[in-house]
């Protein structure tokens, strides 16, 4: 007979709930453009998994960021919160502070640091409505090229902020099979500071192993590195992609609940009722003042135009709007990228047929399709600049190499004068010294009466550069 104890083994047990709830679909994707991927950004795990949160909200045909709600509740479920006491003030606590978070873009002439969102609206009802930067349009809108997705299932189960950054590089590159870093720049990307981790061993152990450890376990790319070293010192890191069939599948979270889409920066209707006066829209996103709606950026975009549209009005309302919304940086890589491939500018293949240059302007700013076309000039120059500085160097090596062949020359010249000048005691007693510093398998070879030439050679010039200068004689007066 079975005791009781037996048979409540035996009985099938329930499944282990997963590791963690999640409040979206693991299949959402998370698509960065890749200036975004590559950027300097330093986000606790919270504040990783908020964002992206809401960047797999984000719809193809979206122009502008929309306002996301949720419920509190779910939210604190999603953040590891839902066990507090206070769930509301740490919900409240955790936006805040992805609030003051910086992200610092790197661009061609120079960086721009963005805060990821833009405002937090808390309801009545236990909901709360996140609204994306809309200055981070260029870099998580309607991209074409140039982009880093995956599923979002596969990085918010990760324990380490650095191990979601390394997947987000790494898949950046996973078509290339490889990539590599410096180490510097690595921890430049991941938000190191340079009090931290001042040791490779140490960055070594807490960063890349772990993040080797549970990508290999989580998620769909694992990888294995080899170290570059200058002397002593590690100076890059290798890293080999490849796919990964983890043992934690993300396939088995549950589905979410709904939420809410709205549309930004629109005032409620509620709200109109209760003001006094009419309100107008809500003013875009403020911009940086080298990047925003002056009259110098204006000017500055309008010179960009070939010279026979600059007069037009139309043209001139266009950009000043884009400028107002999107940036001076947004615009101008739009109206190159209209220059070089519009047929008004440059007739194609049919020189009879009139271009509309201002609807190609049009378009490329609805598209942002100057953000590929820049991109890839960007990468043009600096692969450029790359082959001219490593020419340089080049060049740099061999002219180095050809002064020190001549220094060679020049003291092997000055010590075979000195040797014909001495007498045969002093070079039998210098013969001797010479066959003395060579090693005993060199000194009986065939080459051994060279070897001991250029030794003697070498303990002349020795004795020169030992020698003190002569003092200078007093001058009579």
């Amino acid at each position: 007979m079975e005791t009781e104890e037996e048979k409540k083994e035996l009985e099938p047990k329930p499944p282990e709930p997963p590791h963690a709830r999640l409040i979206m679909s693991p299949k959402a994707l998370v698509v960065k453009s890749n200036k975004l991927v590559e950027a300097r950004q330093r986000l606790s795990i919270q504040e990783q998994r908020l964002i992206l949160l809401l960047i797999s909200k984000i719809r193809p045909e979206d122009v502008n960021f929309l306002w996301y709600k949720f419920q509190i509740m779910d939210l604190a479920k999603f953040l590891g919160l839902e066990k507090s006491k206070r769930i509301y003030i740490d919900v409240r606590k955790a936006v805040r502070k992805l609030m003051k978070r910086i992200i610092t873009i790197d661009r061609k002439v120079r960086d721009i640091d963005l805060h990821w969102i833009e405002g937090a609206e808390y309801g009545d009802k236990g909901s709360i409505k996140i609204c994306i930067n809309q200055v981070l349009k260029p870099y998580l809108l309607n991209l074409r090229a140039h982009f880093t997705k995956y599923y979002i299932g596969y990085v918010v189960h990760l324990r380490s902020t650095y191990s979601i950054r390394i997947y987000e590089l790494l898949k950046r590159f996973e078509n290339l099979g490889e990539t590599t870093f410096e180490v510097d720049r690595l921890k430049h990307i991941l938000g190191v500071d340079k009090d931290e981790y001042k040791l490779y061993g140490h960055f070594k152990n807490k960063v890349v192993l772990v993040a080797q450890k549970e990508l290999k376990e989580k998620t769909d790319i694992a990888f294995t590195f080899e170290e570059t070293k200058e002397g002593k010192k590690v100076a890059a890191i290798r890293f080999v992609i490849k796919k990964n069939d983890p043992k934690q599948k993300f396939l088995a979270l549950p589905d979410p609940p709904a939420f809410v889409c709205e549309e930004p920066i629109k005032p409620q209707k509620h709200q109109a009722k209760e003001e006094p006066r009419p309100r107008s829209a809500e003013p875009p996103p403020e911009l940086p003042e080298e990047n925003g709606d002056t009259e110098e950026n204006f000017t500055r975009l309008v010179t960009l135009l070939p010279e026979k549209f600059r007069e037009m009005k139309s043209l001139q309302k266009v950009i000043q709007r884009a400028l107002r919304e999107y940036g001076y940086d947004f615009v101008a890589r739009n109206i190159n990228y209209t220059n070089v491939k519009s047929n008004a500018v440059k007739p194609g293949s049919n020189p009879g047929r009139q271009g509309n240059y201002g609807a190609y302007l049009s378009k490329a700013l609805v598209g942002d399709f100057g953000l590929s076309f820049q991109e890839n000039e960007d990468l043009k120059a600096t692969e450029k600049a790359l082959a001219d500085r490593r020419r340089e160097e080049e060049e740099g090596k061999k002219r180095e190499e050809a002064k020190r062949q001549a220094k060679e020359a020049e003291n092997r010249a000055k010590a075979e004068t000195i040797l014909q000048a001495l007498s045969e005691t002093e070079l039998t007693e210098l013969r001797k010294q010479a066959v003395e510093r060579l090693p005993p398998d060199l000194q009986k070879s065939k080459f051994s009466s060279m070897m001991v030439k250029m030794e003697m050679q070498k303990i002349v010039l020795e004795r020169i550069a030992a020698k003190p200068p002569a003092p200078k004689e007093p001058v009579s007066e």
